[in-house]
């Protein structure tokens, strides 16, 4: 918004001076036109026949009597509404003006307020001299805040300010009005020694912020020493040699005992893989898939007995030999279940 207010102004300026040259140059151009000024003479019409029409043209309904451009009344009155909001911004801006120097004048004013609100103010006044950005608006949000909320003392002091200033104004203006003029000589004077007082003071201040700033300075080297320092122990020194030696020993160890596992290993597939073992095992094999295949038959034939059973009901003496069957089918079963295991 004060960009543009800015920019607003710069327009206007730049048209009241384009308004103002052609004002000039039209009251320039009526004063050659009269008889008898100093001027180059009129070009004959046998020359340009439409010079003569441009010319009167020109005279009666371009230009005024005093040099001026004719206006309609409706250019006329957007001319004046133009004056007016002209005039109301510069009022405007001037207010807000008036309203931040006084505000920086009393964030370095001695007693005027007390300390929180004096560098309450100090913080809005630099805020309202300068651009800043929308991150450092949202930061200044608390402290502008607490400024709306305390306006009323601040105010109050502004009006003060303000009236000082008119009185020494209408003092100035028409000193024979009034009869402390003495007063005023002091008064002046010692508004001199308070601003030479701040100007010492300025200067203190400034020395200081330099030898802290050295201060800084020296801290800021100090640190960089010592972290070029703890890098250079971290690369070169005695704990990056005693690091790099012992993952290289690890590596050795690692490296021996892969070999030692894939010794073993070889080991082991060249005493299983022996012909005799292998022939062994295969022999054990097919005897144990001949004897399930018997004992599978077996339990063939005992369920095929079972059926048999079932479907003879009525004799009642069976109930032992069924007893007998199903000990004998557990049996097997079991049998069955151990060669799978030695398998």
């Amino acid at each position: 918004m004060r960009l543009e207010r800015l920019l607003n102004q710069y327009l206007i300026q730049e048209f009241d001076v384009h308004y103002s040259f052609k004002n000039a140059l039209a009251a320039h151009t009526l004063h050659l036109a009269q008889p008898g000024n100093n001027m180059l003479p009129l070009v004959e019409s046998n020359v340009d026949p439409k010079f003569d029409a441009l010319y009167r043209d020109l005279c009666s309904n371009k230009l005024s009597a005093n040099g001026t451009s004719k206006v309609d009344l409706k250019v006329q009155k957007e001319r004046d509404t133009f004056d007016e909001e002209l005039r109301r911004a510069r009022t405007s801006v001037a207010k807000q003006g008036l309203i931040k120097s006084y505000l920086h004048s009393l964030s370095y004013g001695d007693d005027q307020l007390p300390a929180e609100l004096q560098e309450l103010v100090a913080i809005i006044a630099a805020a309202l001299q300068s651009q800043i950005t929308r991150e450092d608006a949202l930061l200044l949000r608390e402290d502008v805040d607490k400024f709306r909320q305390n306006v009323k003392p601040i105010a109050k002091e502004i009006w003060k300010a303000a009236l000082d200033d008119l009185v020494t104004l209408a003092r100035i203006s028409a000193p024979q009005a009034h009869s402390d003029g003495d007063d005023l000589a002091a008064r002046i004077q010692k508004q001199k020694a308070d601003t030479a007082e701040s100007e010492d003071s300025i200067a203190a201040i400034r020395l200081d912020l330099a030898h802290e700033v050295a201060n800084v300075h020296d801290l800021y080297r100090k640190a960089i020493e010592t972290c070029i320092r703890t890098l250079e122990q971290t690369i070169h020194g005695s704990v990056s040699r005693g690091t790099k030696a012992k993952a290289e020993y690890l590596t050795t160890v690692a490296e021996g005992m892969s070999k030692k596992l894939q010794l073993q290993h070889n080991q082991l597939l060249s005493q299983t893989r022996s012909p005799d073992l292998e022939e062994a095992l295969k022999t054990r094999s097919e005897d144990l898939d001949h004897e399930a295949i018997m004992l599978k038959r077996k339990i063939r034939d005992a369920e095929d007995k079972l059926a048999e059973y079932h479907q003879a009901k009525a004799v009642r003496g069976i109930a032992a030999e069924y007893s007998e069957i199903i000990r004998e089918t557990a049996k097997i079963k079991a049998d069955i279940a151990r060669l799978e295991g030695r398998r």
